[in-house]
């Protein structure tokens, strides 16, 4: 018989500490409530970590950078269909269309973006990223070809940033989060019904 799992209890909004709220309260205004997922109530649990984490993120994916941040969020929906996460998947697709204006069509390319008809500028960037998520040697080659569509040291630097953020919350969610109480998270705090219906799945 297996044994009962003691969960990770998430903080929630309704019962976050005054610096935790404060974080919160942020995320809502820059995004949108729905983008305070159940991610965010893992890392406060330890508040000085959801800091350092939601800066990192709004720096990466929200403020000006070398990189425009348009793709830099679709680098993240690379990492997802990478590590196979369907939480992640479902949250980053709801972020490109509700957020960034995509569609269905041009979001479906970044599934399989190699055989699409993306621009190959585009295309560098995203094996560089499915590479660093997976763990597999770039070749010199995949190198020359950022620095041959226009990318200087800080903005690989941010690609860089952006593969390894987002592929560790991806492997967190795929791995981890199913220890965790996500199913208790408030619905009006995710992007969609059917990123609540990935939540905690095996």
């Amino acid at each position: 018989m297996e044994n009962k799992l003691d969960l990770v209890k998430l903080i929630q909004p309704d019962n976050a500490p005054t610096q935790v709220k404060q974080i919160y309260d942020e995320i809502c205004k820059v995004k949108d409530p729905r983008w305070l997922g159940p991610l965010f109530g893992f890392f406060a649990i330890s508040p000085p970590l959801l800091k350092a984490w939601w800066e990192l993120q709004k720096q990466l994916e929200l403020l000006e950078g070398e990189v425009p941040r348009i793709l830099m969020n679709k680098i993240a929906m690379i990492c997802a269909v990478a590590v196979d996460c369907p939480r992640c998947i479902s949250f980053h697709k709801s972020d490109l269309i509700d957020r960034l204006q995509l569609n269905n069509e041009e979001i479906n390319k970044l599934h399989d973006f190699e055989n699409s008809d993306l621009p190959e500028s585009e295309k560098v960037v995203f094996r560089v990223a499915k590479k660093i998520t997976l763990n597999e040697q770039m070749t010199d080659q995949e190198f020359n070809d950022l620095r041959a569509v226009g990318y200087a040291d800080a903005a690989i630097v941010e690609i860089v940033s952006v593969s390894m953020m987002e592929s560790g919350f991806a492997r967190h969610a795929s791995v981890f989060a199913r220890f965790e109480n996500g199913l208790d998270w408030p619905a009006h705090l995710t992007p969609s019904p059917e990123y609540k219906s990935t939540l905690n799945k095996k």
